[in-house]
């Protein structure tokens, strides 16, 4: 019998229960103000090499989350390789499961052994850690938004980064696109920007990190943060899959939305997080 990870987060970052876990994501996708309900067609028309999205709570970053996951919705992806930041930190340097199958209220998705196998293959900072994964929420709250209309058609791999320093982030990416290469996947890197500032310099702050995804500038990205002194928790997932796409023939980033916490709830403007959806295409 393989192994099952429940859903941990499941009434905390998202409802526990199918049908209300259904009608959170038809609310991100089709009635809120922040998600794509207003469009009319795929806003990319070209290739998308892969995504960056929020995971916060559903009440504050699926919206923004559902613009990213609304331009994939029709295509076919045989696996996912989901790239979050160690929040906890108890972790390996790179922490990756696999093999089983991850719970949602919407069923259980399985994790593709073969890749995760051939990425461990190529890298030497990375361990099989459960624990690691048990206890971080990242990667669990972007599940429901794949299974949401491809039922459980897909795979995924599973990568926790407490390491998210320049040369570790390209190192990983590399490894990750020669064990990928010939494969149908997609990259699903998560994470939220600037934590707990004013409104106004949390916009400004995030606003050159978005342009610096946008041109897929791995180095000038990792210098603004420094530089900006920039909250960002998932720096590391982010230049992985900027590692990729470069890889892969990526030419820009295209952002999809941008928000923080204060924009969905104005009582909390003083202090805000912000989220962004953007695609490598």
């Amino acid at each position: 019998m393989k192994n099952i990870r429940s859903p941990n987060f499941a009434g905390i970052f998202y409802p526990s229960k199918k049908h209300e876990l259904l009608d959170s994501l038809t609310f991100c996708f089709d009635y809120s103000n922040f998600g794509p309900k207003d469009k009319i067609d795929k806003s990319i028309k070209k290739r998308i090499y892969g995504l960056v999205v929020p995971h916060a709570a559903y009440v504050f970053s699926g919206a923004i989350a559902a613009q990213a996951y609304y331009e994939i919705l029709d295509i076919p992806i045989d696996t996912f390789i989901l790239i979050g930041p160690d929040h906890n930190g108890i972790g390996s340097g790179i922490s990756i499961v696999v093999d089983g199958l991850w719970e949602t209220p919407l069923g259980t998705v399985e994790i593709n052994k073969s890749i995760s196998e051939k990425i461990i293959e190529n890298s030497s900072n990375m361990s099989v850690d459960v624990n690691a994964h048990a206890h971080e929420h990242s990667l669990e709250v972007q599940i429901p938004f794949l299974q949401y209309r491809r039922r459980n058609t897909f795979k995924i791999v599973p990568i926790l980064m407490k390491d998210q320093n320049t040369y570790t982030s390209i190192a990983l990416g590399q490894s990750i696109f020669e064990a990928t290469e010939d494969t149908n996947t997609m990259i699903i890197s998560t994470s939220d920007l600037t934590h707990y500032e004013p409104y106004e310099i949390a916009y400004d702050k995030d606003l050159e990190v978005i342009k610096k995804i946008e041109k897929i500038s791995i180095e000038s990205f990792y210098d603004y943060i420094k530089v900006g002194n920039v909250s960002l928790c998932g720096p590391g997932p982010i230049a992985v899959l900027m590692k990729i796409a470069q890889s892969q023939g990526a030419q820009k980033g295209i952002l999809l939305k941008y928000s923080t916490s204060g924009d969905i709830d104005s009582d909390f403007k003083n202090t805000v997080v912000g989220y962004a959806s953007i695609a490598l295409i």
